[in-house]
């Protein structure tokens, strides 16, 4: 046991002795993420965003159980995070309001820096007349806005949301679609239709000034649900998922990973989700299971479940774990071998005639995954690692749309 405790320590001086910047909980370090005003913690600073029926977005503190207001936008209808900043859309106006969540995490090498800082109201983005509602994709250079019913995208420096400054890099028009525009460095992946289709056929590249890049293309027909992952860009496309990746010339390429031989048309994705800057995500595939996309080894891989399935998010642990919700409204932990635990039926009244409630949402970070009930207001804390156990039962405000920050 001393030796084991030994090894830890040196581990940990070797660590601190790498990252100077290291600093002790509450200083104010330089360099790693850090921003004027934040605060360097000793580890993740994570809350639950919610929304509730008014439009008020809270803060949930995961350790103290505090609960803090953000904001209210009353007909903000749909909530998004990309681990710091929260995204409120508003599609009766056609806008997006943008809160710094004030915690977040900074991968460096081998380690990670936590920061702490006061919430505010970045401020709003502004679709245009009619824009109607957004999806929003963040990376490290660009942040994108994208307003499928008029086919517009707005690309802002995510530096300068960082400032308390939503400043605009350019403006993207296309065809109206329901589509995607996912940051990857310098660049940006977007999807193309025709003219009054309403559906997307091919992904473009953009440099951050929203001109194509030439030669810079890929076949994907009807385009659907996008995800970054640790190795790039996937997008759900009718006959595969398509990877794009940067090159080392500063270039991005694209590449098709093919689903199963024999797969239906029925069960390919529509939609990924996994823990941020992990390699995995997962989708439904049908009702068969569960996809599990390995954009690293570049496969698809059918997890199968004992039910047909509602939502899924992929762990990205080394168990290759899935936590999904089921059609019975279980909670389901999955892994390639098949279904490791479950939790009794918790969601059942949130599901009306095989569909999940559309604000239910599966969270998953490095221990917990997240689960909200619209219909008991609350969200289960769930110890996936620990067979399926319900951790806690947590009594937040506006449970009916739900994402964690501070990874």
């Amino acid at each position: 046991m001393r030796t084991l405790t030994a090894a830890v320590a040196v581990t940990t001086l070797l660590t601190l002795a790498a990252c100077s910047s290291a600093a002790p909980q509450g200083t104010a370090p330089t360099g790693h993420g850090y921003v004027e005003g934040a605060s360097e913690m000793q580890e993740p600073q994570l809350r639950l965003a919610t929304l509730d029926g008014a439009g008020v977005l809270w803060s949930f503190d995961l350790v103290s159980g505090e609960t803090a207001e953000l904001t209210a936008d009353a007909a903000a209808e749909s909530v998004s995070t990309d681990g710091r900043f929260v995204y409120t859309a508003n599609a009766l106006r056609g806008s997006v309001r943008i809160v710094d969540a004030g915690a977040w995490t900074v991968p460096h090498g081998d380690h990670s820096h936590y920061y702490l800082a006061e919430p505010r109201v970045v401020g709003d983005v502004d679709g245009g007349r009619g824009a109607g509602a957004a999806r929003v994709s963040a990376g490290t250079v660009a942040t994108a806005v994208w307003f499928g019913d008029v086919g517009t995208g707005i690309v802002l420096d995510t530096d300068a949301l960082a400032d308390g400054e939503p400043s605009e890099l350019a403006r993207i028009e296309t065809a109206p679609h329901d589509g995607v525009l996912v940051p990857i460095g310098r660049h940006l992946v977007g999807s193309v239709a025709a003219e009054g289709d309403g559906r997307a056929s091919s992904l473009v590249v953009y440099d951050l000034d929203g001109e194509p890049v030439a030669g810079a293309t890929a076949d994907c027909p009807d385009a659907g649900g996008a995800a970054t992952t640790r190795v790039g860009v996937v997008v759900a496309c009718a006959d595969g998922v398509v990877l794009a990746t940067e090159t080392g010339e500063g270039a991005v390429a694209f590449e098709t990973i093919a689903y199963p031989d024999g797969t239906p048309a029925d069960d390919v994705a529509t939609a990924f989700a996994g823990r941020p800057g992990r390699p995995d995500v997962a989708a439904i595939a049908g009702e068969r299971g569960a996809w599990l996309l390995d954009s690293r080894a570049r496969t698809v891989t059918l997890v199968a479940s004992p039910e047909p399935l509602l939502r899924a998010n992929a762990v990205g642990d080394d168990a290759r774990l899935i936590v999904a919700v089921g059609a019975s409204g279980r909670l389901h932990v999955l892994s390639a071998a098949g279904t490791i635990a479950q939790t009794e039926p918790l969601l059942a009244p949130d599901i009306a005639d095989g569909l999940l409630t559309a604000g239910v949402t599966v969270e998953v970070d490095i221990s917990r995954a997240y689960v909200n009930s619209p219909a008991a207001g609350v969200v289960y804390e769930i110890d996936y690692a620990d067979d399926a156990r319900v951790a806690r039962t947590l009594d937040v405000p506006g449970a009916a749309l739900m994402v964690e920050t501070g990874r």
